[in-house]
């Protein structure tokens, strides 16, 4: 039987160390820009500067605007960018941004610099300037190196006075002493991570005209019956409860949406209850808003994407926690908190105020929608009282 040397032994692991390295950076080394539909514009090699990344000035052609033209004087330094019906002046080194003259100047936390003799623009012009130069609004996600780009009118629907008055209800999932739900390995609590994110979306709802109530605004155990009590209290018109996720496996990772179908897959093949509650179905409830609620599924599926690794998925099946509900509903999972990078993520304020306003740009565009018939999207919705 061949053994190999302890020197073959070595190159061997130092070629696979290698090829784990330089794919890793392959990987991490480029910034992908995508439309409001998650598609992708553009995915473009960047230069990383003492942690800032550097993207080309072709980038604003390839990404922004396909008329864009540039002129850059090396022993000036100066970069001369025509866009969007306007110029802009920048110096390498410098963080002045003039536009037009001087009418409009922006100062950038990182200057553009002349890397390998070829001028490149820091993140910061893109997340800080574009907005400036034509009707968009930008999103930046530097975990995933991911910058959205999407017109604002996306956003200006025309909301009816019906919808204004809607109430949204967020349940933070579990609660108290009695309901911690899962835990990460070191002591992060389900409970606690959906409490933290409800009161972030009931923080930016104030800013966006928008009516939230919370199930629970307290570390306090609420059962089943109590949360639908509040919901139906309070007229609601979405319901949307958020929980974490857990597996045996530490490699099943990411967001989960999930919608209560009566006639979907069942989730558990055994007699055991799922942990979402003990009692039996109501189907008739939530079977009046099946098409309602993967609309709104679908609407938070797609602002979610931006701040998923993978695709998120959407599941149909019977679901106790949204059985009785009478309003569209989903059931949104946040991560496993049994993936330790999900856990990380789920432990970080600026994590957890991202989700906040991705589900609070959700909301807006499906409660804007939903009361606009003429349009072909599906989502014109009944009342309650519709259902009786």
């Amino acid at each position: 039987m061949w053994f190999p040397s302890f020197k073959s032994l070595s190159i061997f692991l130092f070629i696979l160390i290698l090829i784990s390295v330089t794919h890793g950076i392959a990987h991490a080394s480029t910034v992908r820009f995508v439309d409001g539909e998650g598609e992708t514009l553009a995915e473009v090699e960047f230069k990383l500067h003492q942690e800032i990344v550097y993207l080309p000035v072709e980038t604003l052609k390839t990404a922004f605007d396909p008329e864009m033209t540039h002129e850059y004087h090396r022993p000036r330094k100066q970069l001369i960018l025509k866009t969007k019906g306007k110029e802009l002046r920048l110096r390498m080194g410098n963080t002045t941004v003039n536009i037009d003259s001087g009418k409009q100047t922006f100062t950038l936390p990182a200057p553009p610099l002349a890397i390998e003799g070829q001028p490149m623009l820091p993140i910061h012009f893109f997340r800080k300037i574009l907005e400036h130069l034509d009707d968009v609004e930008v999103l930046y996600n530097p975990n995933l190196q991911r910058i959205r780009i999407i017109p604002k009118t996306a956003w200006a629907l025309d909301i009816s006075d019906d919808t204004r008055e809607w109430t949204i209800i967020i349940d933070p999932g579990h609660g108290g002493e009695g309901d911690l739900g899962c835990k990460s390995q070191n002591g992060l609590l389900e409970k606690d991570i959906v409490l933290a994110a409800a009161k972030e979306i009931k923080k930016l709802s104030e800013q966006h005209q928008l009516s939230i109530h919370l199930t629970r605004d307290q570390d306090t155990e609420k059962t089943l019956i109590q949360r639908v009590q509040t919901a139906n209290r309070e007229q609601g018109r979405l319901f949307l409860s958020l929980h974490c996720n857990a597996s045996f496996s530490p490699n099943h990772k990411g967001m989960r949406l999930y919608i209560n179908n009566p006639n979907g897959q069942p989730r558990f093949r055994t007699s055991e209850m799922p942990r979402f509650g003990k009692k039996r179905l109501n189907i008739l409830n939530q079977a009046n808003y099946l098409k309602q609620s993967k609309n709104f599924a679908n609407v938070l599926q797609k602002e979610l994407n931006f701040l998923a690794e993978n695709p998120i998925v959407i599941t149909e099946f019977p679901i106790i926690t949204l059985s009785d509900i009478s309003m569209p509903a989903v059931l949104l999972e946040l991560g496993y908190l049994s993936n330790i990078d999900d856990a990380k993520r789920l432990s970080n304020p600026d994590h957890i105020s991202e989700l906040a306003v991705a589900i609070i740009r959700a909301i807006q565009i499906y409660s804007a929608s939903v009361n606009q018939p003429s349009k072909s999207n599906g989502f014109s919705e009944r009342k309650p009282s519709d259902t009786n």
